[in-house]
């Protein structure tokens, strides 16, 4: 019997990214002065380094730039934009893992997250299908306590291949035996979770929690949902 598989997407889906981002952030420009002389105040270096960061991970993801490049790089375009020397390299490194380790500290599930999984997990396995960092993805779960739940994760740091990409769909069902007519995906990017998954041949449920547009005429899309906690009756079935 081919297995039923629902993966989901990780950040601002299963993860409250968003918060958790925030809170990290805020404890990275708390402990360096650095930051701090360089800003004016705390919004002013969130605003440039969610700048620098959305244009370093657009380029990541057309296969632009490698992902050891983008970690460094966001923080160094944002502390230093004129220097580009080897101390101020090692620094934006330093502030990278700072950064990541704090995120993946955040005990953060979305909302109802979990309350879904337990209800999912009686009838489907469940995977996570995602674009972030390896170092920082399992630690994620593991403090959300949402890894009792995961029996795969794909992430595309281990493999070398981003979403929207069919490539990493495909890899995702060879790993776990996962067929296209019987999986599903849930994310909240209309581009990498939706489009991806309909042009792999999966059925998807938009995560449409922050309001973002996204409408498909394949019989595969499911429909959107904006919250875990009341999901329709004919969209929580097919789940």
């Amino acid at each position: 019997m081919t297995p039923k598989w629902i993966f989901f997407d990780l950040d601002d889906t299963l993860f409250d990214f968003s918060k958790a981002s925030l809170l990290s952030l805020q404890k990275l420009w708390d402990e360096t002065s650095e930051i701090r002389e360089r800003f004016d105040n705390l919004n002013a270096f969130l605003e440039n380094y969610h700048t620098n960061n959305k244009h370093m991970w657009e380029l990541h993801e057309s296969g632009k730039i490698t992902a050891d490049f983008l970690k460094g790089e966001r923080f160094r375009l944002t502390i230093a934009p004129d220097r580009n020397d080897f101390e101020i390299q090692k620094f934006s490194r330093n502030l990278n893992d700072r950064y990541l380790r704090h995120l993946g500290e955040c005990n953060a599930p979305m909302e109802g997250a979990k309350e879904l999984l337990q209800y999912i997990s009686r009838k489907r396995l469940i995977g996570i299908l995602t674009n972030g960092f390896t170092e920082v993805q399992y630690r994620k779960i593991q403090t959300t306590g949402l890894d009792r739940y995961i029996q795969r994760m794909i992430i595309s740091d281990e493999i070398g291949i981003q979403k929207p990409d069919s490539r990493l769909f495909r890899h995702a069902e060879q790993a776990t035996g996962a067929t296209p007519q019987s999986t599903i995906m849930v994310g909240d990017n209309p581009d990498n979770d939706m489009q991806g998954a309909l042009n792999a041949g999966w059925h998807a449920i938009y995560f449409n929690r922050k309001q973002k547009p996204f409408a498909s005429a394949s019989h595969h899309f499911l429909g959107q949902i904006d919250s875990f906690k009341d999901i329709p009756d004919p969209i929580l079935e097919s789940l």
